[in-house]
């Protein structure tokens, strides 16, 4: 669990905190930027697995594959998956829809789960998962609002400034909602702040302020949760 955790974190830490719109782009118009972003996430589960890159994963039959095998293959696998999102998108016509964003993230996940040994470790690592919930409620939920946006208004766009604004937004409630006792209810006041007063300074939509702040609340109950019982 210990090593299925970070090989988790790691993809998160690729695909979103670290896939600038700049490496997101180039990964459309040309493999090479695949396969950097492969690496990035190959360098990721380096970092973060290092310790036990030297044991066997992965079993089937006589067949060992040790942590480095099989953290190449599952990075070789990254870029496949992601080449082919692109490809069917370009050549097939395949909406980029939140539905095809989430299906995409899911077969990442179940390659993450098939490479990942199960056996005896840490367990569950609090910061760990405490790094996970914090990446879900900043950058991957602007690129969840981004395509919820996209398919119900059918126009969307990720302004750096906006996303920037509206990630630290999430944030806070996220960090309040780890207050202990009743003072957690500062959420309260946040969310009434971002409804009547967000508008005003930054081109955010009522969509776009609701579901941001479903997703805060939804990661930020997770990440108490976490942060008190685990």
């Amino acid at each position: 669990m210990e090593l299925l955790l970070r090989l988790v974190l790691a993809h998160f830490l690729a695909d979103f905190t670290l896939q600038t719109n700049y490496i997101a782009r180039w990964k459309r118009e040309n493999v090479s930027g695949g396969i950097a972003h492969s690496l990035i996430f190959f360098a990721c589960s380096i970092v973060l697995c290092y310790a036990r890159l030297g044991q066997v994963w992965v079993t089937v039959g006589s067949l060992q594959v040790h942590g480095w095998i099989a953290l190449a293959a599952l990075s070789f696998l990254h870029f496949c998956e992601d080449e082919w999102r692109v490809w069917t998108i370009k050549r097939l016509g395949t909406p980029d829809s939140v539905w095809f964003f989430l299906w995409d993230q899911c077969i990442h996940l179940i390659l993450v789960f098939v490479f990942a040994p199960l056996g005896p470790g840490r367990g569950l690592e609090k910061p760990v998962l405490l790094a996970i919930l914090f990446i879900l409620v900043t950058h991957f939920s602007t690129i969840f609002v981004y395509y919820v946006e996209k398919g119900v208004l059918g126009s969307a766009d990720i302004e750096t400034q906006e996303k920037y604004y509206s990630m630290a937004e999430r944030l806070v409630i996220a960090l309040a909602l780890l207050l202990p006792g009743w003072w957690a209810l500062a959420v309260i006041g946040i969310l009434v702040f971002k409804f009547f007063f967000s508008r005003k300074f930054w081109e955010v939509t009522r969509l776009n302020l609701a579901i941001g702040s479903a997703l805060s609340v939804l990661f930020g109950l997770c990440a108490r949760y976490v942060f008190y019982y685990v």
